[in-house]
């Protein structure tokens, strides 16, 4: 490869202390054979290397990537090469502190976090935590006018909550929602059981548009599975016919825990970009 999308995904670490069952990270496909993950300077050299190529904009993800001991050293590096570049972190919001807000902030580095659930939220995690750590991230930051962003993920496990999911993470003025059904990649591979059906999301997003105005921007991705991969036939007849074009490896790709590109996060295909 010779030159690289303008948007590149950085999943610094296949490490969460989150379980939740519809992860759609590769690496939970085959446990067995988990990548290699990459020390400081490895990932150092990734990043200007990345920005070298014409990056312009990096998300650092994981995993959790708060996990890594010097993702500090990371996006500050990030940010030294990019004065003016877009990035962002994508959180489940247990391991942010006050302090590491303001230093985001300080760095103009945007946030991103998920909320999961409600009364669901430990089942659709698979921890002991509750709804309120993303909340309480995205009402923090929006006083200190450094909103997040809130992606909500929608399976049979928090469908009946959904569109109060919706109005929580609204309440807490985050800067957009993007909402989604639970898509049959990574973990949700093996649990297909917790997938909504075409009509039961057609019938989420039409009880959020008709909610008063939120002021908040919000998204709706329609994909149960990606078009970059293979995928059984039957799926068709489960989740319907898969017509969005996926904009990977033209608008974005992805730099796994084990320093290898992908054209897609939910591809398994990689290469050997350096």
């Amino acid at each position: 490869m010779t030159g690289l999308p303008s948007q590149i995904i950085l999943e610094v670490t296949r490490r969460c202390n989150y379980r939740c069952p519809f992860c759609y990270c590769v690496w939970h496909e085959n446990e067995g054979k988990l990548p290699r993950e990459l020390d400081t300077a490895a990932w150092l050299e990734i990043i200007a290397e990345c920005v070298a190529r014409g990056v312009k904009t990096m998300l650092f993800t994981g995993g959790e990537a708060l996990l890594r001991p010097d993702i500090d050293e990371l996006l500050s590096y990030a940010r030294k090469l990019l004065p003016q570049g877009d990035i962002e972190l994508f959180t489940n919001g247990s391991r942010v502190t006050d302090e590491r807000l303001r230093w985001l902030k300080r760095r103009k580095i945007r946030i991103a976090t998920s909320l999961q659930g409600l009364r669901t939220y430990r089942e659709m995690t698979g921890t002991r935590r509750s709804y309120r750590v993303p909340l309480k991230l995205a009402m923090r930051a929006a006083e200190l006018k450094w909103p997040v962003s809130i992606s909500i993920t929608v399976s049979k496990v928090n469908l009946a909550e959904a569109a109060d999911m919706f109005v929580a993470a609204a309440l807490a003025k985050p800067r957009s929602i993007q909402m989604g059904a639970m898509m049959a990649e990574g973990r949700a591979r093996k649990r297909l059981d917790l997938m909504l059906t075409p009509a039961e999301w057609e019938e989420v997003k039409r009880r959020i548009r008709n909610l008063p105005d939120c002021r908040v921007p919000y998204t709706f991705c329609d994909e149960f599975y990606c078009r970059c991969r293979d995928y059984p036939k039957s799926w068709e007849n489960l989740f319907g016919v898969n017509t969005s074009e996926c904009s990977a490896g033209n608008d974005f790709g992805v730099i796994g825990p084990n320093g290898k590109f992908r054209k897609c996060l939910h591809t398994v295909e990689e290469t050997d970009w350096r």
